[in-house]
């Protein structure tokens, strides 16, 4: 983007544009190096609480998030979600899309936003980081991110959140093997959701065993459905959030910094190095050399690596 272009995002978010806010994200989305001018020139506000959200596909995550949020803005917090979906093959945008999962409109202290995973097999889209710190700078003191749900633990939530909680629920199959395999040595906290299902107990006393044996934090049992323990999750997340603003966590804020920095420097050193050795046309010859048998793949990757 040019330069004007990203003086008008920055003057918009600065105060207040939805508009502005959204054109951000979609140019942070198709190119992360906007972002490097845009938290520039966006001041920095107080410490937004990052809170991730997994589980496997069908647990409940998006059921639980409708719940929380209206309740989290009647507390007088300003939500904003980030829910990661699986990429359009076509188009490489989020399949799902937030309007399929909020039926509701929540006004101004809210914001959905689904971001394709664009072939991220950790659960969070590339651009995730700065998309969530572009929301803390236009105004948004919690932010939740949902992961994709791809049936397996996805650890990168544990890294880009202050903490990250897995919904388990009696029906999935897997709940206990994944106690079983660990699953509290990545993540803060075990939701049972749907605790109104046969098999919730038992699920709820071994994620309470386990809790208890890791020294984490005590399980909690939710039912979207019949509204058990929502009221219990909202007050623990206002609190969280709380303690979060007045001590943040030096270590994950320096963490998430490491992070950024060795992101967009590992795409600044791909972009540079393309265009050393001649950019997608060169790939393309190279590539029709090795089709003819002229070349092998890992000569023409050494023609690559050692332009200059």
């Amino acid at each position: 983007m040019e330069d004007p272009e990203i003086t008008d995002l920055i003057e918009g978010i600065s105060r207040g544009s939805r508009r502005e806010l959204a054109r951000a994200i979609t140019a942070v989305e198709a190119d992360e190096s906007v972002a490097d001018a845009l938290l520039a020139g966006l001041p920095e506000t107080a410490p937004a609480f990052r809170l991730g959200l997994t589980g496997a596909p069908g647990v409940g995550k998006s059921s639980l998030i409708s719940k929380l949020v209206p309740k989290l803005i009647e507390s007088g917090e300003r939500v904003a979600v980030l829910a990661i979906d699986p990429s359009s093959p076509i188009t490489g945008g989020a399949v799902l899309g937030d309007r399929a999962r909020i039926s509701s409109d929540l006004g101004e202290a809210s914001w959905f936003r689904s971001i394709a995973s664009r072939g991220a097999t950790g659960g969070v889209a590339g651009c995730t980081d700065l998309a969530a710190e572009i929301l803390a700078r236009g105004g948004f003191g919690l932010i939740i991110i949902e992961t994709v749900g791809v049936g397996q633990l996805e650890v990168e939530i544990a890294e880009e959140t202050d903490q990250a909680w897995l919904l388990l629920s009696p029906e999935s199959g897997d709940g206990i093997q994944l106690l079983k395999a660990g699953v509290l040595e990545v993540v803060d906290r075990v939701l049972v959701n749907k605790c109104d299902r046969p098999g919730a107990e038992e699920l709820l006393r071994r994620a309470e065993e386990m809790a208890h044996d890791l020294d984490s934090l005590e399980p909690i049992a939710v039912s979207c459905l019949q509204g058990d323990g929502i009221d219990q999750l909202v007050a623990v997340i206002l609190e969280t959030a709380r303690k979060h603003r007045e001590s943040p966590d030096p270590r994950a804020v320096r963490s998430r910094l490491v992070r950024r920095i060795r992101r967009r420097a590992e795409q600044e050193w791909i972009r540079r190095g393309l265009d050393l050795a001649g950019g997608t046309k060169a790939i393309e010859q190279l590539a029709d050399r090795v089709s003819r048998q002229e070349i092998s793949i890992r000569e023409a990757l050494d023609s690559i690596v050692s332009a200059r």
